[in-house]
């Protein structure tokens, strides 16, 4: 969750707030914009691609779950099977 808070904080979110159950929508407020932001964030530093906008509201451990997720996909997409 460290790379998620680190773009939180850049977004202006009070550190305070930065919990696994905050809804990114009901908790924080962010409106669309800030959380595309958060889904290039993610992408710039991790190299993920995450449909965060497409979502129902998402807790913060939702978010690290789904960034896992693709994390894994990538890793699986790109390892080839050997003879």
């Amino acid at each position: 969750m460290g790379i998620l808070k680190l773009i939180l904080l850049n977004l202006g979110i009070p550190e305070e707030l930065i919990r696994e159950n905050t809804l990114l929508h009901k908790d924080l407020q962010l409106d669309s914009v800030e959380v595309v932001e958060i889904a290039l964030g993610l992408k710039r530093t991790l190299g993920v691609n995450v449909k965060l906008e497409s979502r129902q509201d998402m807790t913060l451990s939702q978010v690290c779950n789904t960034v896992q997720e693709a994390i894994a996909q990538n890793i699986t997409n790109h390892v080839k099977p050997t003879d």
